[in-house]
C-alpha cells in the first residue's frame, strides 16, 4: 500500500492539482470500461522506456482504470531478422514475411507481449497476455506481401474477460486465418481496426518523440482534424513519416463517435495528458475543443 501511494504521489507531483484528476476520473468512469482507451505502444518503447510505460499503467489501475493495450515490436524483430540473415524486404511500407520470417515474427512478437506482462505484474500489475484470438484476417496479397494478413474481424472475447476482473489486456498484434495460419499484421493497423471495433473514448499512441513536431522539432499541443486538417497538410515542414500519421488519425476519428480524440505523448507523460487540462503531447479531435465534453484540454478554458 506504501508503495502505491508513493507511486500515485510522484505521477501526481508532475501534475496541476488532485481536483483535475478527480474531474478526468468521474468523467472516465462513467464509461463502459472497454470504452475507455486503447493504448498503442511501439516496440521502441517497450526497448527504451518500459520502466515509465509500467509506471503509468500501474497508476490507471491504481485509479481504477482499465486501458488496453496493443503492441508492435518492430526494432526487435528487425534486430532478431538481422541476426537470422534474414534481409529485410519491405514493399509499400510493409514486411514481406515469408514462412522463416512468420517463426520469427511470431516467436518476437510473443516474447515482447510477456516481458510488458511480466514488468507489469512484478509492479503488482494485473495484467493478461492476449497473443491470439482477437484479429482474424485473410491474406493481404500472397503472392506480394507473403504471410501477411488484412484484419477482417476482431473478437473481443478475451479481451472483455481480462477487463471484466480488473486486468490490463495486453495484445500482440498477430492475426490468423479462418483456418488457424498465423499472419503478420502491420501494428497500426491492427490498433486501427482494433479501435474501430470498441469505439473507445480516447486513443493513445506512445512515442519517443512524446507527440507530432512543428517545423521548429516543438510539440503540437492540439489539432482540430475538422477544420485544420486540409491546411495542415500543405505545411511544408510535414515530413511524409509524420504526414501518413496525420492522415492515419483523421480516418480513424471519422470512424468514431465526436467524443473520442487521439493523444500522442511518451509514456512517462500519459497520466498527464489524460488528468490534467494542459495535457502532454498532441490532442486530435474531430470536434474543436470547447465542444469536448471536459473543460481544461478539450475546452475553452485551456490556457
Amino acid at each position: 500500500m506504501t508503495e502505491m501511494r508513493t507511486t500515485i504521489v510522484r505521477l501526481l507531483s508532475n501534475m496541476a492539482s488532485a481536483k483535475e484528476i478527480q474531474q478526468y476520473l468521474k468523467r472516465f468512469s462513467q464509461l463502459d470500461a472497454e470504452r475507455f482507451a486503447v493504448v498503442k505502444v511501439g516496440g521502441a518503447i517497450l526497448r527504451d522506456d518500459l520502466d515509465a510505460l509500467v509506471s503509468s499503467l500501474s497508476f490507471l489501475q491504481q485509479v481504477g482504470l482499465t486501458p488496453i493495450v496493443i503492441h508492435g515490436a518492430g526494432p526487435q524483430l528487425d534486430e532478431q531478422m538481422k541476426a537470422a540473415k534474414i534481409e529485410k524486404v519491405t514493399v509499400d511500407g510493409l514486411r514481406v514475411t515469408d514462412a522463416t520470417g512468420l517463426a520469427i515474427v511470431r516467436r518476437v512478437s510473443q516474447q515482447e507481449n510477456l516481458r510488458l506482462v511480466e514488468a507489469l505484474q512484478a509492479q503488482g500489475v494485473r495484467a493478461t497476455s492476449i497473443t491470439s484470438g482477437v484479429f482474424e484476417c485473410g491474406f493481404l496479397n500472397k503472392r506480394k506481401y507473403g504471410l501477411v494478413g488484412k484484419v477482417d474481424a476482431v473478437h473481443t472475447a478475451g479481451i472483455q474477460a481480462a477487463i471484466k476482473v480488473g486486468s490490463i489486456p495486453v495484445i500482440a498484434s498477430l492475426g490468423e486465418t479462418a483456418g488457424g495460419q498465423i499472419l503478420n499484421i502491420n501494428a497500426d493497423w491492427a490498433a486501427n481496426e482494433l479501435v474501430k471495433t470498441l469505439q473507445p473514448y480516447k486513443i493513445i499512441f506512445l512515442t519517443g518523440t512524446g507527440g507530432l513536431l512543428d517545423g521548429d522539432g516543438k510539440v503540437i499541443d492540439s489539432i482540430n482534424l475538422s477544420t485544420e486538417y486540409a491546411d495542415l497538410l500543405r505545411q511544408p515542414w510535414l515530413h511524409s513519416g509524420m504526414k501518413v500519421k496525420i492522415e492515419q488519425i483523421h480516418d480513424l476519428l471519422m470512424e468514431l463517435p465526436p467524443s473520442s480524440s487521439v493523444s500522442i505523448t511518451r509514456p512517462d507523460q500519459l497520466a498527464k495528458e489524460l488528468f490534467t487540462h494542459r495535457g502532454s503531447g498532441t490532442w486530435c479531435g474531430a470536434a474543436s475543443r470547447c465542444a469536448a465534453s471536459l473543460p481544461g484540454r478539450n475546452s475553452t478554458s485551456s490556457g
